[in-house]
C-alpha cells in the first residue's frame, strides 16, 4: 500500500468516526490526488493532518494555527480542522468561536457547512444527554435545570443575526481592515455595559490581533484587571492565539491566584500550548491535591519527555 493511499484511508476513517456529516471535508481527500500532493507540500498542514490521525489534538491546533497565521490558500480548511480539534479537547466554546472566525472571514466558504455541522452536533448531544438523565432517575431534574440555566446564561454567544452579532461581525471586519480604529472600539466593548456574551466575542476578536495595543488589552484581561467573568475566556484565547509566547504570563497568573477555577483554566491553557516542563514545575509545587491531580492527568496525555520523566518520578 502506497503512502498516499494509506494517508487517504486514514483520513477517511478519522472523518467517519467523528459522527459529523462533513461531506465537504471527506470527498476531496478521497477523490483528488492533486490535493493530497499539495497538502503534503505544506509542512504545517501536513503536520496538522498527521496529528489528527494520531489524535494529538493540541498538536493539531498548533499546526493549523501556523497555516492560519500564514494566511495561505488553505486557511478555510485549517480553521475548520482547528475547530474540530478544539472540540475534541472539550473546548466547545473555542471551537464555536473558531467557526465564527471562519464565517466572518469568508461567509461564502463551503467549509462553513462543516463548521455548522460540528457545532450543531455538539448542541444536539448535550440536549440528548440531559434528556437521558431525566429519564434515568429523580436527579435528572437538577441536571436538566442546569442545562436550561446554561442556555439562558449571559455566557452563551450572541444569537446569530442579532444586533450584537452584527456589531461583532462589523468589528471583526474592521479589525482586519483598520486595526487602529477597531482596537479602541473593542476595548470600549470590554469595559462598557454590553452583555457578557458580547464581551467574550469581542475578546476573541481582539485576541487574533498581534498589535502591541491588542496584546496589552488581552494581557489585562488574562491577569484579572478587567471584568472577572472574562478572565478564564481570556486565558484560553491567549493560549490558542499566542501559543508558547503566552506561557510566561499564564504561569504568573497561576502563581498569583488562589481561585481554583482560574488555576484549572491555566492548566488547560498550558496543555493547549504543550508546555510540559512548566506544568511539571507547577505540579511539583502545588499543595492542593485535587489541582495537582488535574495537572498530572493532563501531563499523562502529553507526548513529551518532561511529562514522561515526571510520571516515572511519581511511580518511585
Amino acid at each position: 500500500m502506497t503512502p498516499s493511499i494509506r494517508t487517504t484511508l486514514s483520513s477517511a476513517v478519522l472523518l467517519l468516526s467523528a459522527a459529523i456529516p462533513s461531506l465537504h471535508a471527506l470527498t476531496p481527500e478521497l477523490s483528488s490526488i492533486d490535493l493530497i500532493a499539495e497538502v503534503q507540500d505544506d509542512g504545517a498542514y501536513t503536520a496538522g493532518s498527521k496529528a489528527l490521525e494520531d489524535h494529538r489534538w493540541p498538536d493539531a491546533v498548533a499546526s493549523f494555527d501556523k497555516v492560519i497565521n500564514a494566511k495561505g490558500k488553505r486557511i478555510d480548511s485549517a480553521l475548520y480542522w482547528k475547530a474540530y480539534s478544539l472540540n475534541k479537547l472539550g473546548k466547545s466554546r473555542l471551537a464555536s468561536a473558531t467557526c465564527d472566525q471562519l464565517r466572518a472571514q469568508d461567509a461564502s466558504s463551503s467549509w462553513n457547512r462543516d463548521c455548522s455541522a460540528l457545532t450543531v452536533t455538539v448542541h444536539v448531544d448535550t440536549q440528548a444527554l440531559a434528556e437521558n438523565l431525566k429519564n434515568i432517575n429523580a436527579q435528572a431534574n437538577e441536571v436538566t435545570d442546569s442545562f436550561n440555566a446554561l442556555a439562558d446564561s449571559p455566557d452563551s454567544h450572541p444569537a446569530r443575526g442579532s444586533d450584537e452579532d452584527l456589531k461583532m461581525l462589523a468589528l471583526n471586519s474592521l479589525l482586519n481592515q483598520d486595526p487602529a480604529r477597531a482596537i479602541p472600539l473593542l476595548r470600549g466593548v470590554l469595559t462598557g455595559n454590553q452583555s457578557t456574551a458580547m464581551k467574550k466575542h469581542a475578546l476573541f476578536v481582539l485576541a487574533q490581533s498581534r498589535s502591541p495595543e491588542a496584546e496589552s488589552i488581552l494581557h489585562d484581561a488574562v491577569t484579572g484587571k478587567m471584568d472577572p467573568q472574562l478572565q478564564r475566556e481570556a486565558i484560553q484565547s491567549m493560549a490558542v492565539f499566542q501559543g508558547k509566547r503566552a506561557n510566561e504570563t499564564l504561569v504568573e497568573v497561576y502563581k498569583t491566584t488562589s481561585d481554583p477555577q482560574i488555576k484549572r483554566s491555566v492548566i488547560s491553557a498550558l496543555f493547549i500550548t504543550q508546555d510540559a516542563p512548566r506544568m511539571v514545575e507547577l505540579a511539583r509545587t502545588e499543595k492542593d491535591l485535587e489541582t495537582k491531580r488535574r495537572i498530572v492527568s493532563e501531563l499523562a496525555l502529553m507526548n513529551d519527555k518532561a511529562a514522561t520523566d515526571y510520571m516515572m518520578e511519581l511511580l518511585k
